[in-house]
């Protein structure tokens, strides 16, 4: 199918829905360091231009609108989020950009702190807006559902637990959309009650050399910070597993830090900037643009490639409903 992606980030939405099968007719991001990453990678390319404004005359036909809206404002890794906070109001773009665009789906993506901000008042009032879509000019609006998934039950190695919004057009009768709602949310591909155990971090990063080092020239995006770390009052923050898949990577790394930041399962450093790509499902080729600092965060804040293809495959076997 084809796809608008907004908030596009450095690409881990749409190359994993490409992986999929569908195909980019519009991707958009306001931060030039991710859409200098995004064109470095795509033989399509995205726009670096604020959401706000985008007009819905001015994309493509499309059939998927998708999108992983800002989600710094809803995270409880911000201990001071708040409803108030204006990073939260951008879902209220996707809103205008359905009304006047009126695809059959959309795919939204956010983090599980939005569930609990305002004891869930906010999702409410999200959800709400959603399904009312157009409504008011006698459009029929959205069926929505909202379902919390991890990527490690998708082969990505780490706990990354994220909230979809998947929204169908209500077009379609009552009958057919319980019919594409079957397929979501998308049936689990690893663990321990599925064909395939959860991948580990030595599977995703066990073979690689150490960062900054001769061996390391070959390898794309290979460097690491030189901030210490500590773990229990010596070098290390929050030290990983080697059998286990990771904790959330999140958009930070190359500056101080803080709790959040992951250390290497076996030495007393951080995560290389390849490291957490691949902890993220993005293949060495995938090259990042931008200081240090910015590329640990284009990672960190990207949907993971392996759970966005997962989700572009659901997405094929609901069209296939219609």
């Amino acid at each position: 199918m084809k796809v608008v992606s907004l908030f596009a980030g450095c690409g881990g939405l749409d190359l994993g829905l490409v992986q999929a099968g569908h195909k980019i007719v519009h991707a958009s991001d306001v931060d030039k360091d991710c859409v200098v990453s995004y064109n470095d990678n795509f033989d399509h390319e995205a726009h670096c231009i604020d959401v706000k404004e985008l007009k819905g005359e001015d994309l493509p036909e499309y059939d998927i609108l998708a999108g992983g809206f800002p989600c710094q404002g809803f995270s409880v890794a911000n201990k001071y989020r708040s409803a108030d906070d204006k990073r939260n109001e951008l879902y209220i773009e996707i809103v205008r950009l359905l009304k006047e665009t009126s695809p059959k789906f959309f795919l939204a993506e956010n983090v599980p702190g939005i569930l609990s901000l305002e004891k869930g008042a906010v999702v409410e009032v999200i959800h709400n807006e959603f399904e009312n879509v157009g409504t008011e000019d006698g459009g029929k609006g959205y069926e929505v559902r909202i379902e919390k998934l991890n990527a490690s039950d998708y082969g990505v190695p780490q706990n990354r637990k994220r909230v979809i919004f998947l929204g169908i057009s209500k077009e379609f009768d009552k009958e057919t959309r319980e019919r594409m709602f079957a397929h979501f949310p998308p049936v689990p591909t690893h663990g321990d009650d599925y064909e395939k155990r959860k991948v580990t971090l030595k599977d995703a990063i066990g073979d690689l050399p150490e960062p900054n080092s001769k061996l390391a020239e070959r390898i794309p995006n290979h460097i690491t910070t030189s901030h210490k770390v500590k773990i229990n009052g010596y070098i290390g923050n929050r030290k990983l597993d080697w059998n286990r898949p990771g904790p959330t990577m999140v958009g930070r790394g190359g500056g101080t830090g803080g709790p959040v930041i992951a250390v290497h399962p076996n030495l007393k450093r951080r995560l290389s900037v390849r490291e957490t790509a691949r902890i993220q499902s993005f293949p060495d080729g995938y090259v990042f643009s931008g200081s240090k600092s910015s590329q640990y965060r284009q990672i960190g804040n990207a949907v993971a490639v392996g759970f966005a293809k997962a989700l572009g495959e659901m997405l094929l076997k609901i069209e296939s409903e219609r």
